[in-house]
């Protein structure tokens, strides 16, 4: 099977190419959605998470208070740190468990989304990221999410810089202009992913090297 990783930061519009790649057939895994699902009551993500933060993470029904936590851990780069050490072990013993269903069939193609760096992960034969401009997904974030400026920028700042991403990625989408420029960039993006080797899911570390051609030449193969 063919298995890649997908980052990019917040507002770059990773989700709306791991959405296109699903389109064309992709088996596609949301870390972000799989974190949220071991943080329901009961379940070990969550407990460790109440005993550090204690009750002003919960809400009235017992759930998590994805906002209170947010407005801790996006404030503070040390306590997001924390969440992350947290989440890491876990959430990637399942991503690796979800990608390895598909380890039968030949023909898969899984991608795993995340905002954090991926590589070197998961075993993974490459690492796409989604790129545009810092005043670009600033102005995403405000127009299509309903945040203030300020916010924003706070949010983009909490997360990796966007030159470590670009210089770990093994394929670059330039994300900063019209949708039917994303799906030509997409359409080149899985006939890149199916050209790379096959690889098999694991929790184990490899080191690797990064650097990416310009998307115009990773077209070209």
């Amino acid at each position: 099977m063919k298995f890649v990783g997908l980052t990019g930061g917040i507002g770059s519009g990773k989700s709306t190419v791991r959405a296109a790649l699903a389109a064309r057939g992709a088996t596609t895994i949301d870390v972000d959605a799989v974190s949220r699902a071991l943080q329901e009551p009961g379940r070990p993500f969550f407990e460790q998470i109440v005993a550090h933060w204690g009750d002003v993470v919960v809400a009235d029904d017992g759930r998590l208070d994805r906002a209170a936590l947010a407005e801790i851990v996006f404030s503070d780069r040390e306590q997001l740190g924390v969440l992350t050490g947290m989440a890491a072990p876990l959430t990637e013993a399942e991503v690796v468990r979800i990608a390895s269903e598909h380890l039968d069939d030949p023909g898969a193609v899984v991608v795993v989304e995340a905002a954090l760096y991926l590589a070197p992960m998961y075993g993974m034969s490459g690492l796409v990221v989604v790129d545009a401009p810092v005043e670009v997904a600033i102005a995403r974030l405000v127009d299509d999410r309903g945040m203030n400026d300020a916010d924003a920028r706070a949010r983009i700042a909490s997360q990796l810089p966007r030159e470590q991403r670009l210089e770990h990625a093994d394929y670059v989408v330039h994300n900063d202009g019209s949708i039917e420029a994303l799906e030509a960039q997409v359409d080149a993006l899985l006939d890149w992913i199916r050209q790379q080797p096959d690889a098999v899911p694991t929790l184990e570390r490899t080191a690797r090297s990064g650097g990416a051609p310009d998307a115009a030449d990773q077209t070209t193969g």
